[in-house]
């Protein structure tokens, strides 16, 4: 999947960015329904009463993007079309975009940095990938036997947590979970309860440093983003690509290898 942009950049690297053609076949009709969840998304249009709804795909999910309109305009009256050339990154809504052409509504499907929008409601999708929730178990149990464990997953194996804490043997197992998961953001929202994108820890029974942290999905930004901000007891991740778990270090995590590596060259500088 795409990274999220870079924010301390001047935008050079998304104007040469190339497309990403994605190797894989397009899904058919019933894997689209299943796993871009169009059911609840027309179930979400249709409650809302939305008439304008814009759809937006990262590159890597273009293939499917015809095929998931289809099925959800033959579910609802409302208008549905597909975004294309992204302002930016792909992981942020684009606002823009959609307002060019009066959508009252955005579903944005995959990686998404959570950001917030400032005007116009978004419902996430971020696809259903699975993931054997005992292989994960079985291979964690010594790793995590006796520890408190908190589960994070990337956004596609968010549906899967609760599954995967089930199967774990550890003193507490807490989930982190994503508020707007199964919700409708609306950014006019402003009371102390509303559903604001961002993980929530809650379920933790004392401090994060208590906990060693159980990610589930492939090495990428959000990993590095959760190892940098948080701090862990310890940090183990799951790979569903390759079934293998692994303990998060700089030396076996490329991102956060990077990360530290820049940081040592400006401390030398001066």
């Amino acid at each position: 999947m795409q990274a999220p942009a870079a924010i301390d950049g001047d935008g050079r690297d998304v104007i040469e960015r190339d497309a990403v053609a994605s190797e894989r076949r397009a899904r058919t009709a019933e894997e689209a329904v299943e796993v871009y969840e169009v059911e609840r998304t027309a179930s979400a249009i249709a409650t809302g009463g939305y008439h304008m709804v814009a759809l937006q795909f990262p590159d890597e999910m273009l293939a499917d993007s015809t095929l998931v309109a289809e099925q959800l305009q033959i579910r609802v009256s409302a208008q549905i079309f597909v975004l294309a050339d992204t302002s930016y990154g792909s992981c942020c809504v684009d606002e823009v975009a959609a307002q060019h052409y009066h959508a009252d509504l955005v579903v944005h499907y995959g990686r998404t940095c959570l950001s917030l929008t400032s005007q116009l409601p978004v419902l996430y999708v971020f696809g259903r990938e699975h993931v054997d929730a005992s292989d994960v178990a079985k291979q964690a149990e010594q790793e995590l036997k006796g520890k408190k464990v908190v589960v994070v997953g990337d956004v596609p194996y968010m549906h899967m947590l609760d599954e995967i804490a089930r199967h774990i043997k550890a003193e507490h197992v807490a989930v982190a979970r994503i508020p707007v998961q199964n919700h409708v953001y609306t950014p006019t929202q402003q009371n102390s309860s509303h559903i604001a994108p961002g993980r929530l820890w809650s379920e933790l029974a004392g401090p994060a440093s208590d906990y060693s942290m159980l990610y589930i999905g492939e090495e990428s930004p959000t990993l590095t983003n959760l190892l940098v901000t948080m701090r862990f007891q310890s940090a183990y991740s799951y790979q569903p690509s390759l079934k293998q778990l692994r303990l998060e270090s700089s030396k076996v995590n490329r991102h956060l290898g990077q990360r530290y590596h820049m940081v040592q060259r400006v401390k030398d500088a001066n």
